[in-house]
């Protein structure tokens, strides 16, 4: 069972999922000007977000059944107890990140919930065309930072506000990138997805439209130096994932592709986060 386990909480995507609280957590630091805060809960924090990880994809995989291959993983039959699995890992998720702090325990108990409309039999969000990308974009995008910044309690100001919705924007851009590939399994298990209703084209137009929408918002916050105006060097490696979505080539390529422009996204993401930190060492010195 506990091979299956593994396999079937994809290990290979835990790195992207544990990236986004640590987005939140550098963020209230470089917005601040802090020297570093809470290291060993920010752990805990981390730990929270592998259990959610795992338990969100043990659940999804107990509604899908997986006869294909799927985003960084392979498909693996489904041991008896699976959903107890992710249940427990959810609830263990919530008191972990709660010992980091309150706040952040309230961000793990709105993933939890997310993660359970979305795979649960009876609400199945994932199978709605507009339910799945929401969860996954207030998940993901907004309530995953929030658990970071939570444990530097920093108050949130203007420039965070207006910097937070980005990445929930931008996020449903690998949402719509991946269901573009999964059109022939969504439709087999009675999905309502975008792919089943309009076709590969449409989310790939989805995903290219969200990640321009939210390049254009990064771009203009650079330009009126509510983020480092350095940050406007970041504009060409996005060009080229915008342009890598482009929905001419529909399916080719499988979820092989989706993997691509994920690990482009995140590179593009990185190349930010370095800007940044090159423009706060030139002004503090």
């Amino acid at each position: 069972m506990f091979p299956a386990l593994w396999s079937l909480s994809r290990p290979r995507m835990l790195p992207f999922v544990l990236l986004l609280p640590l987005l939140g957590y550098g963020w209230a630091h470089w917005d601040h000007a802090l020297d570093l805060v809470g290291p060993g809960r920010m752990g805990l924090v981390l730990m929270a977000w592998a259990l959610l990880h795992a338990g969100t994809l043990w659940l999804n995989a107990v509604l899908d059944r997986d006869e294909e291959p799927v985003l960084f993983g392979s498909p693996v039959a489904v041991p008896q107890g699976t959903a107890t699995a992710g249940y427990l890992s959810l609830a263990a998720t919530v008191g972990v990140a709660a010992a980091a702090a309150p706040l952040a325990g309230l961000a793990a108990a709105g993933c939890a919930a997310l993660a359970v409309l979305y795979s649960h039999p009876r609400s199945r969000w994932k199978a709605h065309p507009l339910g799945g990308p929401a969860i996954n974009a207030v998940g993901y995008g907004l309530l995953s930072p929030l658990a970071g910044w939570a444990v530097v309690g920093a108050p949130l100001d203007l420039r965070s506000l207006l910097v937070w919705p980005l990445l929930a924007v931008g996020l449903l851009a690998p949402t719509f990138a991946a269901q573009a590939f999964q059109g022939e399994a969504d439709r087999r298990r009675g999905y309502r997805t975008l792919v089943v209703l309009r076709g590969p084209e449409a989310c790939l137009r989805a995903a290219r439209a969200a990640l321009l929408l939210a390049v254009a918002w990064g771009l203009g916050l650079a330009a009126i130096g509510l983020v480092p105006r350095l940050c406007l060097a970041g504009a060409l490696p996005w060009m080229a994932v915008v342009h890598a979505m482009r929905p001419s080539t529909g399916t080719q390529g499988g979820p092989a592709r989706a993997q691509r422009l994920v690990l482009a996204m995140t590179a593009a993401t990185a190349f930010e986060v370095v800007l940044a930190a090159v423009d706060m060492v030139i002004h503090t010195q």
